[in-house]
């Protein structure tokens, strides 16, 4: 478990962290929208008095992180995106697919449901609603978490203990892979600075969402702290999620080992025999049995990432044919055009007129070449669904006839095939 103080301002006291091993007990489990509901009605800030702690505390650390630069205020109106789900159903002997359209985890400057009338006046999408104050405790936690731990991990070589005298010891250093990404060079970019300043001034959310894209430079790896320019931080470690990333779970493995080593290295200084059942995989390295300490058998954060690269690239297919699937199901089990309201992005390929567009009842970006030459950012377009073929990751749109048909029609699941 890893504790923080913060100051006024939202960031973090470097000397209050604190990381422990430790026993969470469970007394019940909330949903995202229990919470939600909770802390609307006042429950979570009365009985359940540390909803509202931790909603304060995520605000003033969205706060933080915006004023020192983040995406967040950056790009206040991310693009949605439509997450497809696959049950097999026993009974019918099919899957259900199920889609709903979520605003990205890390949206906007405190931008929750309690939005203000101007954003519903500059902003339309009829399908997806903003963030939940829920989602915003879970996210700025996480986020808090990877930056503490990266500055715990460089305040431990100034605390490790010198005088041991004779006494063995294990060599114990920690390797963290930080995630560091440059600030966008916009001197040198200033025209399309400019641009990206009208769109979000004309009140072209999506649009200006998509055009800042360019702007962010990659992230990179290393066991070097560096500043994170998307997050807004000094400096960030991604461990948070050890159940569905093997890089944090490989950080979870490393943080662990070295606090077994440090007690094991506390115990070899005031002579207590170290328990039998400790074994080189707990330690990352075997007991010493001279006066040198053994090599530790640091964890490859290199091979982790490089499992996550490889699979990218099948997720990214699952997710496309599983969306394509529940549009073409659409299409199948309706009589009439199925259309969908859209709104041009930008522009790809002048010279084709390919433009990216984003359709928002799928929640899908996706690119159309236009039939009737040039768009203009935020236009709003008819789609309707010209091919299909999930197997091949084909989907094309073409100009609806009118805008009617079958559109427009809250679902929260497709039709049986």
């Amino acid at each position: 478990s890893l504790g923080v103080e913060l100051n006024a301002d939202g960031s973090i006291i470097p000397s209050s962290v604190i990381l422990t091993p430790s026993v969470i007990s469970v007394d019940y489990r909330l949903t995202y929208d229990q919470v939600d509901e909770m802390l609307d009605e006042g429950v979570g800030y009365a009985e359940e008095w540390q909803l509202g702690a931790l909603l304060a505390a995520a605000t003033k650390r969205r706060s933080h992180r915006v004023n020192r630069g983040s995406t967040e205020g950056m790009v206040p109106f991310p693009i949605p995106k439509g997450m497809v789900t696959a049950n097999y159903d026993e009974k019918l002997g099919e899957y259900d697919i199920s889609l709903k359209i979520e605003t990205t985890h890390n949206s906007g400057a405190n931008i929750t449901t309690g939005g203000g009338d101007d954003i519903c006046d500059a902003h339309y999408d009829p399908y997806c609603t903003p963030v939940s104050s829920s989602q915003l405790i879970v996210t700025e936690m996480m986020i808090m978490a990877g930056e503490a731990i990266g500055k715990w991990q460089m305040q431990q070589a100034a605390q490790e203990e010198n005088d041991v005298g004779d006494a063995i010891q294990l060599s114990n250093e920690l390797k963290l892979p930080f995630r560091r990404q440059p600030a966008p060079d916009f001197k040198s970019r200033n025209a399309e600075k400019r641009q990206m300043d009208f769109l979000y001034e004309m009140g072209k959310r999506y649009p200006h969402a998509w055009y800042a894209r360019r702007f962010f430079n990659k992230v990179n790896v290393s066991e070097e702290p560096g500043p994170h320019f998307g997050m807004g931080l000094d400096c960030y470690v991604q461990w948070s999620s050890p159940i569905r990333r093997i890089t944090d779970l490989q950080v979870h493995a490393a943080l662990k080992r070295y606090l077994r080593r440090k007690r094991v290295n506390a115990m070899l200084r005031e002579g207590t025999a170290i328990p039998s059942s400790i074994t080189k995989m707990d330690l990352g390295c075997e007991l010493p049995k001279e006066q040198e300490g053994e090599e530790i058998d640091s964890i490859d954060y290199k091979s982790g990432l490089g499992m996550i690269f490889a699979a990218r690239p099948i997720q990214s297919s699952s997710s496309n044919y599983w969306m394509f699937e529940y549009i073409r199901r659409l299409v199948g089990s309706s009589d009439e055009e199925v259309m969908f309201e859209s709104v041009v992005l930008g522009c790809i390929n002048k010279d084709r007129f390919q433009y990216a567009v984003y359709i928002y009842e799928l929640g899908l970006e996706h690119r159309y070449l236009s039939e009737a030459g040039e768009l203009d950012e935020g236009k709003k377009l008819w789609l309707k669904v010209a091919s299909v073929n999930p197997k091949m990751e084909l989907l094309s749109f073409s100009l609806a006839s009118k805008s009617g048909g079958n559109h427009a029609r809250p679902m929260s699941s497709a039709p049986a095939a």
